[in-house]
Order: C-alpha cells, then structure tokens, then sequence
C-alpha cells in the first residue's frame, strides 16, 4: 500500500519535520509545497534536514494566501507530480503542516487497505445555508486581493465621498459583471483535506489538463479549495465511490469562523478517542506536550 501525502505549509519548519518523520515509512512518499512568502531560511532549513530522504519532493513554489486560488494550483502541482510518477500510489492525502497523524503508521496502512477504491471527501451540495449566500457568492463574484484584503465585486459599497460612491457604481457592475453558473455541472462544497486513491488523483490530472477553461473558471473565486475538488469529483466517474467523511479531528471554536481551534493538551483525550487518522490545528510555539503526549501515548513513540 503506497500513500503520497502532498503537505501545503508556510511556517513553523520544525513542526513540519517532525510530521515528516513521523509519517515517514518505506511506503510513503512526500510532495511538500512551502508558501513563496515564507521566510527564504525557512525553505532552505527545509531542504537541507530533508535531502537525504529519496521519498521527499519540493513543489514549484506559489504564493497561496488563504482564500486565494494559488492553494488549489498548489495542491494541483503535487497531483500531477504524483499521477506522472514512475510510483503508483493507492492513495493521496492533503495535509497541511499543522496537521498530525493520531493513529500509527501500521493503523493507516490498515485502514486503507480496508477502504480500497473509496474516496474520502466532506462534500455539500450548493446552496448551503452555513455560506453566505448559500456558497454561490464565492463563485458569482469576483474575489480580487488587494493589500491583505479581498474585494468583492461587483458587490455594491458605499465611500464617503458621495462622487466615488457614483463612480464605483458606475463602473464596477460593468466591468466586473457577476459572472454566470455552469447548470450543467452542479456546485458543491467542503473541507480543503481529502484521502483519494490513486486512480482519482490520475483523473482530475487529466481532466485539468484537459479542460483549462473550467480550472480558469474558479480563479477568483474566495476559498476555491473549499469547492473545487468537490465540483470535479461529485460530477466525476467516482461520484458514486465517495464517502462524506474527510477522516480529520478539527474543532471550531465558533461555526462561522474560518480557522479551526488550535488544539493543546486539554484536548487530548477527545483526540485519543476520535476514530479519525488525522488532526488539525496544532501549533508547537503555543503547546508542544500535545504533540509529544499524541507521541507517547497513541503513537508508542
């Protein structure tokens, strides 16, 4: 059983190689992609703790700031990586480098021997009502990032001045026309993190390359990674061979927040007694003996 773990990151190095080594097996192979943004040292520590390791690849580098469509490029750099490797792999996980395995390597090699053919991936159907606007309003407007911030167009906004408050409805709903649903191929949303097998991930490699307009067509999109792999796989061949489950342990401090909890020793026996494989949010720079009690305790290391 060969499992590819594609890992998006963009700080806190330390954390991300300790869930390599953690992860890391004969059969287990990694597709790291590390924020263009990050700190230059940060990349280079990484590279050189790393380049012994015949199992570990660096992806091109892009700037993927949340909500922005670079996270979905990202992640599709490491698919197609993976899906034109020598290697057949059974199946591809995303994580990212705040994610943590809770079940051994032998428990996740078990349970996807178990699971042959399935795909693991949280999915809804558009409109939802936890979305604003029922989910459509990421994809009928345009979400351009502008100094840290993204504008919405052409939403309606008002200034102070009352001449650029004329103007900006003036001009925006022109050039900036909400743009148009595909009928025919019907939305759907969930988390970013998913478990594919191998003949998926070949799949939507294909497809994308195949069919530029509809990857261009979630660009501009706020949070596509919440909606793109859904889109593709539940209007797929493998449709009817996903399980709604994205096997990761996440907490939300509040349901319309848009980042998880981070998790500390608090948390510890809920994570102990979850079924799932995975868990998110950790951060070693707030609370390291969560880490090293999942180690002891769950991982026997």
């Amino acid at each position: 059983m060969k499992i590819a773990y594609i890992i998006l990151a963009h700080k806190y190095p330390k954390q991300l190689l300790r869930l390599i080594n953690r992860l890391n097996t004969d059969d287990v192979s990694f597709f790291i992609h590390i924020d263009k943004k990050a700190d230059s040292q940060f990349f280079h520590q990484l590279v050189t703790q790393l380049q012994d390791l015949p199992n570990v690849y660096f992806l091109k580098r892009y700037d993927s700031a949340w909500g922005s469509f670079n996270i979905v490029r990202a992640t599709l750099e490491g698919i197609k990586l993976i899906a034109e490797a020598s290697n057949d792999f059974d199946h591809i996980v995303n994580l990212s480098g705040q994610d943590y395995l809770i079940k051994s390597n032998e428990q996740i090699q078990f349970f996807f021997e178990a699971n042959k053919g399935k795909e693991f991936l949280e999915y809804f159907p558009l409109p939802c009502s936890k979305w604003r606007g029922g989910g459509f309003r990421r994809v009928e407007y345009w979400h351009i990032r502008w100094k840290d911030e993204y504008l919405c167009l052409p939403e309606e906004r008002k200034f102070k001045s009352p001449l650029n408050s004329f103007l900006y409805s003036l001009l925006i709903p022109v050039l900036f026309k909400k743009r148009k649903l595909d009928k025919y191929f019907p939305l759907y949303g969930g988390s970013q993190f998913w478990c594919l097998t191998g003949e998926c991930v070949k799949w939507i490699n294909d497809f994308v390359k195949q069919n530029r307009k509809f990857v261009n067509r979630f660009n501009y999109t706020f949070c596509t990674d919440e909606i793109f792999f859904q889109t593709l796989i539940l209007n797929s061949p493998f449709k009817d061979k996903v399980v709604n489950e994205h096997l990761r342990y996440v907490e939300w401090s509040n349901i319309n927040d848009y980042h998880p909890k981070i998790l500390t020793r608090k948390d510890f026996e809920k994570i102990k007694q979850s079924k799932k494989i995975f868990a998110r949010k950790f951060d070693m720079t707030r609370d390291e003996d969560i880490l090293n009690m999942i180690d002891k305790i769950i991982l026997d290391k």
